[in-house]
């Protein structure tokens, strides 16, 4: 008697279905690079991609894309906060625009007044407009802000000494917020009672302290002590000099 061998194939429902795999990069070795106008970047099995930022557009070749990237973060910039209210000490300096090729002209002018160019370095908080005009003529527009460090009012601080070294550290004698108030005048005297130094229109720069007397000649390591006629107002306190 012969015996029947059945065997039962099992085929599978959907087996038609299809399955698509876009294209898409697995694993992250490769490289990237940076130029002034131009990034590279690759990775294992795909052609090297090229994106080129010109002053109005991001364009990238191959699909590969890069995040969107704003084109503010083209603009490479240095920006210093206001002191404190009324300061207008806050400043905007442009390092690199990508695409664009310095030595940069930098026109600055507030949001709400287009028409008055600002000082870089004399700008109080608050959002500005600023236009870029590059070395061969590229032009790029931006707004950047400048922050507000201190919420009160300025104030001047006079410091209680000074290290006359020549370190390059506390060899003047800064008085903090003192070019807000041009017209002023500081003296120094010793112990005594005797004037050694004196300067109008103090402003830490031309007319600052570092520990000379009138004469020039350096003064021992000693307390001094300071009145300053500042804005009607007089400021009277000690200063020491160590050395």
């Amino acid at each position: 008697m012969k015996k029947l061998l059945y065997i039962l194939i099992l085929f599978p429902f959907g087996i038609n279905a299809q399955v698509v795999i876009e294209q898409q990069v697995i694993g992250s070795t490769g490289s990237y690079q940076v130029g002034t106008n131009i990034t590279l970047s690759s990775t294992v099995g795909e052609a090297a991609v090229q994106t080129l930022f010109p002053t109005s557009m991001i364009l990238t070749q191959g699909f590969q894309q890069p995040n969107f990237r704003p084109l503010d973060s083209i603009v490479d910039a240095e920006i210093l906060n206001e002191s404190c209210r009324g300061a207008n000490n806050g400043s905007i300096f442009i390092n690199n625009v990508l695409g664009c090729s310095g030595p940069y002209q930098v026109i600055i002018t507030a949001v709400e007044d287009s028409s008055t160019i600002l000082e870089a370095n004399e700008l109080e908080a608050g959002i500005y407009n600023v236009n870029i005009t590059g070395s061969n003529n590229c032009t790029f527009f931006t707004q950047l802000t400048v922050g507000l460090d201190s919420d009160e009012e300025c104030q001047l601080k006079f410091y209680s000494g000074i290290t006359p070294n020549n370190d390059g550290k506390n060899d003047i004698w800064k008085i903090d917020n003192i070019e807000l108030f041009p017209e002023n005048e500081v003296k120094i005297y010793n112990r005594w009672g005797e004037e050694v130094w004196s300067g109008k229109n103090y402003n830490n720069d031309a007319v600052v302290w570092d520990g000379l007397n009138n004469s020039g000649e350096e003064l021992s390591s000693s307390t001094y002590f300071y009145v300053a006629e500042v804005g009607g107002k007089t400021y009277k306190g000690w200063v020491e000099i160590t050395r």
